[in-house]
């Protein structure tokens, strides 16, 4: 009897349906964020960056589909409170945000081990030279500093009364601080880090706190998540397992 139990048991287990897979319609911003995302405008190219592509292979792998659609953040929101888009592909946590949408949680907060993209900047400078930097306040500058494109950065700098200039890749930025042109600059730690060890630069050090550190996420608008709660919470689980290791692999691919 017991073995007619267990053998009952096993066969409910194999005839019970997986969790349901789900169309997800996600957007993302316009602009360009390498190399998490590249390109700007309407269009996804076909080198999306980073994010996109670790979310496809997820996607994937947890079988659903995805229909990604690049629009300005402030209609994103509105189409995701319409209905007209399920989520939002890199976004940040805040807690008024948390209202319209669906974070991964645990323990009754926010679960940072499932982000999908970690945005650290930090300030480089050459070794030796007398620009610090507390967290707070950056001193010791004769000359701007040199950021990329990254408007939170420009803004987040000038709001400190750093003068600064915009240069168009990290191998010009380095450049221009080894020549004295620029006394640091400010790049992703994914970038600067990787650069600095493929030319064994001991010229230029990194200081500490980073400039800017957050997370971003993948947040479901609260419908979507109600009637597909176990895909999302597998997706956001194979998003946290396969990000470092994906990342790693499609790093060189996009930055150099």
């Amino acid at each position: 009897m017991k073995a007619v139990c267990i053998l009952a048991l096993l066969s409910f287990v194999a005839l019970a349906p997986a969790a349901r897979a789900a169309d997800l319609r996600l957007g993302y911003i316009d602009l360009e964020l390498r190399p998490f995302l590249t390109g700007e405008g309407a269009t996804v190219p076909a080198r999306p960056g980073m994010a996109v592509e670790l979310l496809q292979r997820c996607i994937k792998r947890v079988g659903g589909t995805l229909q990604l659609t690049r629009m300005p953040l402030r209609r994103l929101i509105e189409e995701v409170r319409a209905g007209r888009q399920d989520g939002i592909l890199g976004y940040r946590y805040a807690a008024d945000r948390a209202v319209d949408l669906v974070y991964p949680m645990r323990g009754g907060g926010l679960d940072s081990s499932r982000h999908v993209v970690p945005l650290a900047y930090s300030i480089y400078r050459r070794q030796g030279d007398a620009i610090s930097w507390d967290g707070h306040s950056l001193t010791g500058l004769n000359n701007p500093v040199a950021v990329t494109a990254s408007a939170l950065i420009a803004d987040t700098l000038q709001s400190r009364g750093v003068d600064i200039v915009r240069v168009e890749n990290n191998a010009q930025m380095f450049g221009m601080l080894a020549l004295g042109r620029v006394d640091a600059l400010v790049t992703l730690d994914i970038a600067g880090d990787r650069l600095l060890r493929e030319q064994d630069n001991r010229q230029v050090e990194k200081l500490s706190p980073p400039l800017v550190a957050e997370e971003f996420y993948v947040p479901v608008s609260q419908a979507f998540y109600a009637a597909n709660r176990d895909f999302t919470e597998r997706l956001w689980q194979v998003l946290g397992e396969s990000r470092d290791a994906t990342y790693a692999e499609l790093t060189p691919g996009y930055l150099f």
